[in-house]
């Protein structure tokens, strides 16, 4: 609609899949030695947790992408 606020990709809310995906990213990082255990383990609550993109990408920000 004409003069809708929409919001910004990091304000909408994850999905279990999004938070599933995320959770995996960070299982690789930590197997590839980018995340201590102590790391591993706040990243994951905090990421099971996440509401919204954002909150997830703030997780992720710091480790390469994924994929060849």
């Amino acid at each position: 609609m004409p003069g809708e606020m929409v919001p910004e990709r990091r304000e909408l809310r994850a999905s279990h899949e999004e938070r599933d995906q995320a959770v995996e990213r960070l299982t690789v990082a930590a197997g590839e030695g980018r995340l201590t255990p102590d790391e591993l383990d706040e990243r994951l609550e905090a990421a099971l947790t996440a509401r919204t993109h954002g909150e997830l990408a703030a997780l992720l920000a710091d480790l390469p992408d994924a994929g060849p």
